[in-house]
């Protein structure tokens, strides 16, 4: 008789899809999966704003950090933003957001838990909610999807 061995299961995490925001299970390793629902391709890895960086859009099912020289400047999807350097542009977390004592934020921001250092600027409208899941928001791709 012959015994199988089980495999223990590898880690796993749930994030929610940056396209869809349904939410799909992947392995906590992965830095980039296709969405089950939308079959879009949905970034996992962690992002490290240094120096500036300007572009129409920023979406990652992980971390977005914005050091004390960066500047980013773009319309921001992210898990968990920390903020310590300057951000101009809309942010959606599906987590939290941190902003340092040194740090300006100029945009609109919806997240569950936002926290800000004494010191900090921020210019914008603000929707802090515990339970907050984003409304589906329309890829500012669409525009290439009509047909003339």
């Amino acid at each position: 008789m012959v015994v199988e061995q089980q495999r223990p299961r590898p880690a796993t995490r749930e994030v929610l899809c940056t396209h869809c925001e349904k939410a799909i299970e992947i392995p906590a390793t992965a830095m980039s999966v296709s969405c089950r629902h939308c079959h879009r391709r949905v970034i996992i890895e962690d992002l490290e704003i240094k120096t500036y960086h300007a572009v129409v859009r920023v979406a990652t099912a992980g971390r977005v950090a914005v050091q004390k020289k960066g500047t980013l400047v773009a319309d921001v999807r992210v898990n968990e933003l920390a903020l310590e350097g300057n951000l101009k542009g809309n942010v959606i977390a599906l987590g939290g957001v941190a902003v340092g004592k040194k740090a300006s934020l100029e945009g609109d921001v919806c997240c569950r838990r936002l926290s800000v250092e004494p010191g900090a600027k921020l210019r914008g409208h603000y929707r802090v909610d515990p339970g907050f899941l984003p409304e589906r928001v329309i890829a500012t791709d669409s525009a290439d999807d009509e047909t003339a």
